[in-house]
């Protein structure tokens, strides 16, 4: 990752605080951001309505999402994108825990956004050591978890949470 101390102190305050996450986690170990900044791109818990629920477009604002992933990919150098936004138990069979997910050819990393409610995430993988390792944490609102590249992934306890996961990855990759 072609990520400069010039990087570092360009774009906003919420971009400079994950390019320094990243500078620290990427290709190493999986990390969680609690951040300073908001990050315009995402709603949070402040953006729903009086019953909870969030607006229309999932919580996403589309020209600030891909704005977002525009400059991110520009300070870090690396092809950065909007996968997807998931809210588990919006279909049928909803909130049940995930099954174990892996990266496609484990080649991207990826950034998960929460975006309303919480959510445990389970991650396994391959430690700097070589050695398989594992990682559990409790994502709230506005916070970002770090899936290294390779390591499979899954929530559990999940109802009433939404949240975004944007994908990693060298350019032109």
């Amino acid at each position: 990752m072609d990520m400069t101390d010039a990087g570092c102190e360009r774009g906003t305050p919420h971009l400079r605080e994950i390019v320094l996450f990243l500078s620290v986690h990427l290709d190493r170990a999986p990390g969680v951001l609690w951040p300073e900044y908001d990050n315009p791109a995402f709603g949070d818990a402040d953006d729903a309505d009086d019953a909870g629920a969030l607006p229309a477009e999932g919580g996403v604002r589309p020209a600030q999402a891909d704005r977002f992933t525009a400059e991110l990919g520009a300070l870090t150098g690396l092809s950065v994108r909007l996968d997807r936004v998931e809210t588990p138990g919006s279909t049928q069979g909803g909130g049940a825990d995930a099954v174990w997910t892996a990266q496609p050819e484990g080649r991207e990393h990826l950034l998960v956004h929460q975006i309303a409610g919480a959510v445990t995430w389970q991650l396994t993988g391959t430690g700097e050591s070589g050695r398989p390792e594992s990682f559990q944490c409790r994502l709230l609102p506005g916070e970002l978890l770090y899936v290294p590249a390779g390591w499979s992934r899954r929530y559990i306890d999940a109802q009433g949470a939404q949240y975004a996961v944007v994908c990693l990855g060298p350019r032109g990759g």
